[in-house]
Formats: C-alpha cells, structure tokens, sequence
C-alpha cells in the first residue's frame, strides 16, 4: 500500500480494509480479481490542463473519461497527462496502481457523481495486489471539497469495440 495514502486516510481518520487479490493490472482488471462490485470501483485519470497543472479525475473503473464534458466542467480545455508527469506523482506506487485519492498527493481531484451515491468504495492501494476498501460515507467525506459533475461515459454494451 503507497505509504502517502495510508498517511492521508490515517490523518482523516477513515477506516479501510485491503482486499488482496492475484496481480492485476487496472483498476478494471483489479475488481475482477479480487471479486468486488465493479460499479464500486473507483479509477484515477490523470490529466493536465492548458497550464500545464495536474489533475486528477476520479471515475467509475468501467466507464470511459469525457473529456469534452470534464473541460466545460474546469472551463478549459484537458488532456491526458504524460508519463513523466506520473511517475513524478506516484514516487511510492507501482506504476499504473494510481490511487483515486488525489488530496493524498496534494493534487486538485474532481470527481464522477455516480461515485458520490456507492454505499462502498473500492480503489487501487498503490500496488496490483490489494485493493482499498472505504465506505460510501468515507468516501463522500474525503471528497466533500472536491469539484464533481457527470463526466464520465458508460460503456455502450452492444458496441463490438466496447468489449475487446
């Protein structure tokens, strides 16, 4: 588990328990492996703006990000950060097990609505082994100042592409 987010959820006082699972790459990947609600799986998306600053958005792990719909959210325009710019974050995690707590890494987090209404939470530890567990409750608190609206996609469940 990153050693920062274990510190953060430590300093907000929010029980949590890890779900260990077999090695999974994904957060999609990780909820079918250590068998948890899909739906209740949170993914960060990281992204920088025209400035160059660092966003995190926090999405259901089965949808798609909207990009368009997150720029007219921040009132300007978004893209998908770059390598670097993630391995400078997530020092303490392995590569591609981005926690979905973006305060624990003093980055700006928006967040997906349909997040807001889960009775549990379940996001990346840091690593491809464990899952976080949080309640529904915890999770609201955490993200109480964070910007959240309807920007993510459901994937079409009839589209050939949506499922390779």
């Amino acid at each position: 588990m990153s050693h920062r987010l274990k510190a953060h959820l430590e300093r907000h006082q929010v029980p949590f328990d890890l779900v260990h699972h077999p090695y999974a790459e994904g957060a999609a990947q990780s909820a079918i492996a250590g068998h948890v609600p899909l739906a209740q799986m949170a993914k960060a998306v990281m992204l920088e703006d025209e400035d160059g600053h660092s966003l995190m958005a926090v999405i259901p792990a089965a949808d798609k990000l909207d990009l368009q719909r997150l720029g007219y959210l921040v009132q300007g325009e978004v893209q998908l950060a770059r390598e670097q710019a993630l391995q400078r974050w997530f020092d303490d995690c392995d590569p591609g097990a981005i926690p979905a707590l973006g305060d624990a890494y003093q980055l700006d987090t928006l967040v997906d609505d349909a997040l807001l209404a889960m009775a549990d939470v379940y996001l990346e530890s840091g690593d491809h082994r464990d899952l976080l567990h949080i309640s529904g409750d915890d999770f609201r608190r955490l993200a109480s100042h964070w910007q959240h609206g309807q920007f993510s996609i459901k994937p079409d469940p009839w589209s050939r592409t949506e499922r390779m």
